[in-house]
């Protein structure tokens, strides 16, 4: 079977995405593009800006159809027969197909407005619109005249772009008139008036005239006609004015809506030729009109995805459920940017870091794709070995997942990506950490596995948000795989809940191996943040609990660990750090950090460093049976790579090994002023940690070094201690 896919849009990338992960079996993949590298709209005006480089804000079709093993014809198609079921190309053989999809986008509409396909400078399509702008730009800084530049259209994508060519034209030192013109009453037309407020008032700052309720009757080679008789100069006319279909569909013979986009069913069919299929813009949603503003583009990816794999299967397609309500994050130059969501708005800086964070996330799925081939290639890994959906289905409707009010958009609605609001004013905090199964009970694994993930939050004194499961299972049976699904994520679940961090979705997949992992949010007033670098002469360093999980866990996979041994360092690996986190912070924690797999040395030579300082470490605490290991060579894997990285900052041979032992949800070490050491310690043994106590001290500010007292020596802890 022949797939074609017309159009190098956002839905179509997703497409490209999936077939990379998986291919589809018993068809063959086609795409024809008019351009190969293809912007991401939700980056465009930070490219413009200088935000971002060509290669992180565009998409190269060419190795994302090569890794999909998809065929990829540079052309532009300028018809399409659905009956002989051909595409045309311009001076091209026309590619026979048994199911196309066309996600051609959109281009800004013209009608009533003479002379726009001469004077106009269309934002679509995206590559034409950038060379237009960077040969004014460019002959307007050579000459040193001021470039006027006259944006039509006064919805979010006018709004935005005209922000970014003026942000552009500032950095290159070059002088710019900027006027933003629309028809419209009020700017952003369907978004709530607080946005509109906050977007008019970034216009206004920045130096832009704005002129409402006047309506484009001509361009001309000197500025734009209005409707009644005035003139306005302009040397660059950049229209984003709303979208119009491209007119070749209307000659199709497809049904097309009143605006001249192919009329869809809910699957995302032609209604007149359901083998056609539209997605983005190009596509008329006839359950409800949608916007054209990309939002829904991204969000029909994964769904047309699964229908095409479907429709070549002999399945039916799959229904595509859009919000009734979408949010927009709207840049606005500087660094910040505008959320807006019905009548909600939000701006600030916070809001264009996740903004950011959103778009690199979004780009990085489609830059990090191993090549795969063959049929083990399939089975072990990218989306091909990702768990059935119906397992998935089930599990999660056995699980009690809590909603938030922080939660925009989470595991109740079936959207691509989770979205969260963090508090007015803070800044978020990410971390990551995953490992494979090392307990045969996936409640406690699950557990321990949230502990450990959002120790970094709780180290740097911020409180969790929102939470993101990463699950890989050994393949198996349906029923098998449901059950370790439901009890890892249970346990996964009780620890998130006590911290009133939400899980808000996550991505599971087959792996040899079951491993487990989260991606944590949290949040933090800035100020507040608790770095490595504070450390200071006199402060006494704490931890909060025992060391040698790493020399415990090593020998329990060979059946030499002592049951008793293993079960203490599991209750304590199932306590959250928050409580001791917040404790350490009350108390004036100066540098904090938890102990992971770099050894109690390795972070204690982090802060070292970061902070300046000389560390020296006169006690460890251990968990019982972790030295006798460790002196019989039980140790970790990544145990000689930690002796290895302190080469000559801590000798080996000077110091207990216990230093060097990884460690799996241990606990934090801080730095605490003098004098509060015995407060901050009865205090943490109240709330449970009771192997909780001064390690050692920082001793001077000479520069950063790392040394073990004599009561550390090796020949200090006999074999059997």
């Amino acid at each position: 079977m022949d797939i074609v896919l017309v159009g190098g849009g956002h839905a179509h990338v997703e497409v490209l995405r999936s077939a990379a992960m998986a291919p589809f079996a018993g068809a063959r993949l086609t795409v024809v593009a008019r351009d190969v590298l293809t912007p991401y709209s939700g980056m465009l005006p930070g490219y413009l800006a200088g935000a971002y480089s060509l290669t992180q804000s565009h998409i190269d079709l060419r190795p994302l159809a090569s890794r999909a093993s998809a065929r990829l014809i540079h052309a532009p198609a300028v018809g399409l027969d659905p009956v002989g079921r051909r595409v045309i190309l311009d001076g091209r053989p026309s590619v026979p197909f048994d199911i196309a999809s066309l996600d051609i986008g959109s281009t800004p509409a013209t009608d009533g407005i003479a002379g726009a396909g001469l004077h106009g400078v269309p934002v679509k399509p995206p590559r034409r619109f950038l060379e237009r702008w960077e040969q004014a730009s460019r002959a307007a800084l050579e000459s040193g005249s001021s470039l006027r530049v006259a944006i039509v259209g006064g919805g979010a994508a006018g709004v935005e772009l005209g922000l970014a060519l003026q942000a552009s034209l500032a950095a290159r030192t070059g002088a710019g008139e900027f006027l933003l013109v629309t028809d419209d009453a009020v700017l952003l037309p369907g978004h709530g008036a607080a946005a509109a407020r906050r977007l008019e008032s970034s216009l206004a700052a920045a130096g832009f005239r704005i002129m409402k309720q006047r309506r484009v009757a001509a361009l001309e080679e000197e500025g734009l006609v209005l409707a009644d008789g005035s003139r306005v100069a302009s040397d660059l006319t950049v229209l984003a004015t709303g979208a119009a279909a491209a007119p070749w569909l209307g000659r199709t013979g497809l049904l097309l809506d009143g605006r001249g986009f192919v009329a869809v069913d809910r699957r995302l069919r032609s209604l007149s030729h359901p083998h056609v299929l539209a997605a983005g813009d190009t596509a008329g949603f006839t359950p409800r009109e949608l916007p054209k503003n990309g939002v829904h583009a991204v969000r029909q990816g994964p769904v047309l995805a699964r229908s095409l794999r479907r429709l070549a299967a002999g399945r039916e397609a799959v229904p595509y459920r859009p919000q009734r309500h979408t949010m927009a994050l709207i840049s606005t130059g500087g660094g910040r940017a505008v959320l807006s969501r019905g009548a909600l708005a939000l701006s600030g800086r916070w809001v264009w870091r996740w903004k950011d964070r959103i778009d690199r996330r979004w780009m990085e799925r489609y830059s990090d794709l191993p090549a795969m081939s063959g049929d083990d290639a399939m089975r072990c890994g990218g989306c091909g070995a990702k768990v059935p959906a119906r397992v998935l289905e089930r599990a999660l409707a056995r699980l009690d997942i809590p909603s938030a009010p922080d939660v925009v958009i989470g595991l109740d609605a079936a959207d691509d990506a989770a979205v969260v609001r963090p508090p007015e004013g803070t800044v978020a905090v990410h971390t990551v950490d995953q490992f494979p199964v090392f307990l045969d009970d996936p409640w406690i694994f699950g557990r321990i596995a949230a502990v450990h993930a959002l120790s970094d939050i709780h180290a740097m004194g911020a409180e969790p948000l929102s939470a993101m499961a990463l699950v890989g299972l050994a393949p198996g049976a349906a029923d098998a795989m449901e059950e370790d699904l439901v009890w890892m994520l249970s346990g996964v679940l009780s620890v998130l809940d006590s911290e009133r961090c939400t899980l808000v979705g996550g991505h599971t997949c087959e792996t040899e191996r079951a491993s487990l992992g989260l991606a944590v949010t949290g949040w933090s007033d800035e100020a507040s943040l608790i770095r490595l670098s504070g450390l200071a002469p006199g402060d006494d360093l704490v931890l909060t609990r025992p060391l040698g999980t790493g020399a415990l866990f090593a020998a329990d996979m060979r059946a030499e660990a002592e049951g008793p041994w293993i079960g203490e360092a599991v209750r304590a690996m199932q306590r959250s750090n928050g409580p001791a986190a917040r404790i350490l912070a009350r108390h004036g924690a100066r540098a904090m950090t938890d102990i992971s797999g770099f050894g109690l040395a390795g972070h204690l030579w982090e802060m070292a460093r970061a902070s300046g300082v000389a560390v020296r470490i006169d006690r460890l605490p251990a968990y019982p049976g972790a030295r006798r290991l460790l002196a019989a060579g039980r140790t970790s894997t990544l145990h000689p790579g930690n002796v290895a990285a302190l080469s000559g900052i801590l000798d080996e041979d000077g110091a207990d090994p216990l230093v060097f032992d990884p460690q799996t949800a241990g606990g934090l070490v801080a730095g605490i002023p003098p004098g509060r050491a015995a407060d901050v310690l009865e205090e943490l043994h109240r709330a449970g940690e009771s192997g909780a106590c001064v390690i050692g001290s920082v001793c001077g500010s000479q520069g950063p070094s790392l040394e073990a007292s004599g009561t550390l020596r090796r020949s200090a802890f006999p074999a059997r201690a």
